[in-house]
C-alpha cells in the first residue's frame, strides 16, 4: 500500500522525480515557441464537415516577428484574396476586409468570433506565449508529453479560462491542446503533428498539420497544412504596419 502511494506521489509532482516544475514546463514551451527573431510560413486551411473528405481550403501567408508582431495575409480562395490580419502585442489586433477597404481594430469580445466558419477564432490566428497570462498546474504525464492545466490569471482575458496542454518533453512545443469554457466542459482539441525543423539558422520547430475540432459543432474540424517555415531570414520591422496590412503584401 505504501509503495502505492509513492509511486502515485512520483507520478504526479514532477519535483520529486527530478522533472522541472509546471512553471518551468511552460517557460520552456514560451521558450521554445518564440525561438527565433522571425518566421515566415506558408499554410492552408482546409474547413471541413464531419464524415466528409472534401472542404473549402484557404492559403495564407504569416509572418512573424519576436513575441509581439505577427501580420497574416490571405492569398486564396479568390473572395478572401488580399484580407489580413495585424497583430501588435496580445490585446491589439487590425483586420483588414478588401470589400470595405477599411482597416478595422479588433475589440476584445470579437476575438472568439470564427474565421469564415472555420473552427478557427481570430484569437486562434493570433497564438502566442502563455506567460503573464495563465497560472500552470502540472497534471500529469504520458510517453512522450508533460501535461499541464492552465487557468486563465485575473484581469485576462480570453474565451475559455481553463486549457489544458500537453508539452513535448523533446522540443517543448504544445502537440495537444484542450479548451475548456466556463462551466468546465470540454468545447475544443487541438491536435499538432508531424514535427518539422524550420528552415534556417536555430532549432525551432513547427507541426506541418494541425486540426482544430469544435465538439460544440458535432466535430466540426479545421486543418491546417504548413507547406513551408522559414526562420531568421530578415524580415524588417517596416513589414508589420497597416500600410501593409491595405498592400496585402
Amino acid at each position: 500500500m505504501r509503495s502505492a502511494v509513492l509511486l502515485a506521489l512520483l507520478l504526479s509532482s514532477p519535483a520529486l522525480g527530478g522533472e522541472p516544475t509546471a512553471e518551468e514546463m511552460l517557460k520552456l514551451h514560451d521558450k521554445a515557441h518564440s525561438n527565433f527573431n522571425d518566421l515566415v510560413i506558408e499554410s492552408k486551411m482546409i474547413i471541413r464537415e464531419p464524415g466528409k473528405s472534401e472542404g473549402r481550403t484557404f492559403e495564407f501567408t504569416t509572418s512573424l516577428k519576436g513575441e509581439d508582431k505577427r501580420l497574416v495575409i490571405f492569398k486564396a480562395p479568390g473572395d478572401y484574396r488580399g484580407m489580413g490580419m495585424l497583430t501588435e502585442g496580445r490585446d491589439t489586433m487590425y483586420v483588414y476586409l478588401p470589400g470595405f477597404q477599411k482597416v478595422r481594430r479588433m475589440g476584445i469580445h470579437l476575438k472568439g468570433q470564427s474565421f469564415a466558419g472555420s473552427d478557427m477564432s481570430y484569437e486562434d490566428m493570433n497564438e502566442s506565449t502563455y506567460g503573464g497570462s495563465w497560472a500552470p498546474k502540472y497534471v500529469g504525464a504520458d510517453e512522450k508529453s508533460w501535461i499541464l492545466e492552465l487557468t486563465l490569471l485575473p484581469g485576462k482575458e480570453a474565451e475559455f479560462p481553463k486549457l489544458k496542454v500537453w508539452v513535448d518533453r523533446k522540443i517543448h512545443q504544445a502537440n495537444r491542446i484542450e479548451y475548456y469554457d466556463a462551466k468546465g466542459q470540454k468545447a475544443r482539441t487541438s491536435a499538432r503533428d508531424e514535427w518539422v525543423k524550420d528552415d534556417g539558422p536555430v532549432a525551432h520547430y513547427s507541426p506541418r498539420k494541425l486540426v482544430m475540432t469544435d465538439h460544440r459543432r458535432n466535430d466540426h474540424s479545421t486543418e491546417i497544412v504548413i507547406t513551408s517555415a522559414k526562420v531568421n531570414s530578415g524580415v524588417p520591422d517596416s513589414l508589420f504596419s497597416q500600410r501593409t496590412l491595405v498592400k496585402g503584401n
